[in-house]
C-alpha cells in the first residue's frame, strides 16, 4: 500500500535505538523512509526539488535533544508537512509528565506503523486524522472524535467489506471492552473469546488483549499463522518492548500495539485486513 511520492522524514536517533530501528523498518512497507540524524543536516540536505514530506517524525533518545527553535526552523521549511514526536520505550512515562516538545503530537514507538496507515489512507481519501487536531488532544478525546464524526474503516473504502473480527483477552471484562474499542474503531466483532483465541477460528483478524508478555505466547501464534497464514493478527500488551515485539511478529503477528490503546491504531489494523480482502480474488 506504498503510495507514490509518500515521503516519510526521520530526523534523529535510529541506530542505537531499538525500538526505533525495528518501527522504520516496518513503516518503510507502506511509505518511503528518508532519514537524517539532526535538524540541521536536514534541512541542508534539503532542495528546491525534493517532495515534501508528508509525515516528519522526531526521534529523541532523551528530552532535550530537539529544541522548539529547531521545531519552527522545520515548520518554516516544510509549512505542510506534519510533525511528530516519535516516543522510546520511555514514552508512557514522558506523556505523564507532559510534552517533550511544545505543540508537536507525540506517538508511541509501537502505534506508529498502525497510524501511519491511518494517516495516510485518511489522506488519501480527504478525511481528518490526529495529524490535523491539537496536540493538546487526550486519547479519550480522539476516541470520541473517531467514533462520531469521522468515517469507520468498511465506509471509507467505498467498497462492501465485511472484515470479521475475534477479540481475545484473559478477562470477561478486558475482552468486552476491548470489543467495544474495535466497534468504536469501525470493526465488527464476529466473536468475543476469555483466553486465548482458538486455533480453528474463521475470523479475519484476531485482537489478542494479552496478560503478559507476547514472549510467553508465541508458540501459540504461530499455530494461529500456520492454521491461517492470512489472518491479520494484533496484539495488545502494555509497555511493549522491540525485543518482544520483534519476536512475536517473527511467529506471526502483524502489530504489537500498546496499551492503552489508540483508536488509529486499531483503524490501521482494520484497513490492513480490507485491504487484504480487496485484493483477495
Amino acid at each position: 500500500m506504498t503510495l507514490a511520492k509518500r515521503k516519510l522524514l526521520w530526523i534523529g536517533d535510529l541506530e542505537n535505538t531499538a525500538e526505533f530501528r525495528h518501527v522504520t523498518t516496518v513503516i518503510q512497507k507502506n511509505i518511503e523512509l528518508w532519514h537524517l540524524p539532526t535538524v540541521d543536516a536536514a534541512l541542508h540536505a534539503a532542495t528546491s526539488s525534493d517532495p515534501e514530506p508528508i509525515v516528519i517524525c522526531l526521534s529523541e533518545t532523551h528530552p532535550g535533544q530537539i529544541q522548539d527553535a529547531e521545531v519552527l526552523h522545520l515548520t518554516r521549511r516544510w509549512p505542510l508537512s506534519k510533525i511528530v514526536v516519535v516516543g522510546s520505550c520511555l514514552a508512557d512515562g514522558q506523556r505523564r509528565s507532559g510534552p517533550s516538545l511544545r505543540g508537536v503530537l507525540q506517538v508511541p514507538w509501537h502505534d506508529l506503523p498502525s497510524r501511519i496507515i491511518t494517516w495516510l489512507h485518511r489522506l488519501e481519501s480527504g478525511q481528518p486524522s490526529s495529524l490535523a487536531d491539537a496536540p493538546s488532544f487526550r486519547r479519550d478525546e480522539r476516541w470520541l472524535l473517531d467514533a462520531t464524526t469521522r468515517k469507520t474503516p468498511h465506509t471509507a473504502l467505498n467498497q462492501p467489506t465485511q472484515v470479521r473480527v475475534t477479540v481475545a483477552a484473559s478477562t470477561d471484562t478486558t475482552a468486552e471492552a476491548v470489543s467495544e474499542l474495535v466497534t468504536a474503531a469501525g470493526g465488527i466483532v464476529q466473536r468475543t473469546v476469555t483466553g486465548k483465541p482458538p486455533i480453528q477460528d474463521a475470523t479475519d483478524v484476531v485482537i489478542w488483549d494479552l496478560h503478559d508478555s507476547p514472549e510467553l505466547q508465541l508458540e501459540w501464534i504461530r499455530l494461529l499463522t500456520c492454521q491461517n497464514p492470512y489472518r491479520i493478527i494484533a496484539l495488545l500488551c502494555s509497555f511493549p518492548r522491540s525485543e518482544s515485539a520483534q519476536a512475536a511478529m517473527d511467529a506471526g503477528a502483524t502489530v504489537v500495539l500498546g496499551r492503552p490503546t489508540d483508536g488509529e491504531a486499531l483503524c490501521g489494523v482494520l484497513l490492513l485486513a480490507e485491504t487484504a480482502l480487496l485484493a483477495s480474488p
